[in-house]
């Protein structure tokens, strides 16, 4: 978008963003625009900290595939990193590898990696020569259980089983949930399963409009469980072995089932953290594309460093006017 002087949008801008996102019709699209003028001196948002150095500021805004704008997107954001970050955009090799951005309700700050010599890749994706491999600052999100005083367990267990009606075989949830929680501003509602009960529902038709019949959250449903200890083998390489596992669904914004959401792990990363006593996990959302997800957990930061892998696959110039 053009340059601006302001993280702040215009309402035209708004309307244009989201007609945009329509058209492109993935879970979230981002939007950034530089802030010439906008410091990022001694900011602590960046990852690492950063005290001595200017990084390049944009705002990022992201809105979804129905046109509805959400307040934080971790892939949206990593895709936009890998972009900007990118070493064709980077005249100086020497030049700080960090950009600054400035969404709606959080600092965020993102930082191109160098991989060390002769160190494993975590995915596929992060082997190719041609992936950018980043680090990211994101809001540490505390999860809050729900009281079973109240009438929210019985909701959120008739939801659930709403959801995964077609089942062939009957499946008791209550038996198989560990937690149930929200996370900061009852933005998201996490579920924490067996993972016996977590593979059960693999391959299972899911009725997406239940979700939203529990009005106590107001984004997405996180279904977790933690793995089990395995080290898995690919034909290709050795995958470290995971922490914990995830799906996401987003009904009140407009997503069936995310790919992968890094701003779920806000909360997935300190939660699973706390649960292993780990400063570092790594999640695996299983969706039918999936991803690896690392968190570099910071609590005295109030903050999570993930780490994605992103390829730039095209380019090109947009022309449209509302």
């Amino acid at each position: 978008m053009d340059e601006e002087e302001s993280a702040e949008v215009h309402d035209r801008g708004e309307e244009w963003m989201g007609t945009v996102a329509k058209e492109f019709n993935q879970s979230e699209t981002a939007f950034v625009w530089p802030l010439p003028n906008k410091s990022t001196l001694g900011n602590g948002r960046l990852c690492p900290k950063q005290k001595n150095t200017q990084s390049p500021a944009y705002a990022i805004r992201y809105y979804t595939r129905s046109g509805q704008e959400v307040a934080l997107c971790g892939h949206a954001t990593l895709a936009a990193a890998a972009v900007l970050l990118h070493p064709k955009k980077i005249e100086d090799p020497k030049q700080n590898h960090k950009v600054a951005f400035f969404a709606k309700n959080d600092d965020l700050g993102a930082e191109l990696l160098v991989p060390p010599v002769g160190s494993q890749p975590i995915t596929s994706v992060s082997n190719c020569t041609k992936a950018s491999r980043i680090a990211m600052n994101f809001p540490w999100k505390n999860v809050t259980p729900l009281s079973p005083a109240y009438d929210s367990h019985e909701g959120v267990l008739s939801m659930i089983s709403g959801a995964f009606s077609g089942s062939s075989q009957a499946l008791s949830f209550t038996e198989h949930v560990r937690h149930i929680g929200t996370t900061d501003g009852k933005e998201d509602l996490l579920i924490e399963l067996t993972e016996e009960c977590f593979d059960s529902l693999v391959g299972i038709k899911v009725d997406y409009g239940a979700w939203s019949t529990w009005e106590g959250y107001s984004r997405g449903v996180i279904l977790c469980c933690c793995a089990s200890a395995r080290k898995e083998e690919s034909a290709q390489q050795s995958i470290p072995s995971i922490d914990f596992r995830s799906r996401f669904f987003g009904p009140k914004v407009g997503i069936d089932e995310d790919p992968v959401t890094g701003s779920a792990h806000c909360a997935l990363g300190p939660y699973f953290g706390n649960k292993l006593g780990k400063s570092v996990v790594i999640g695996r959302q299983e969706s039918d594309r999936g991803g690896l997800v690392e968190c570099i957990l910071k609590p005295d930061d109030g903050r999570v460093c993930i780490v994605g892998t992103a390829v730039m696959t095209m380019a090109g110039c947009l022309s449209i006017s509302i």
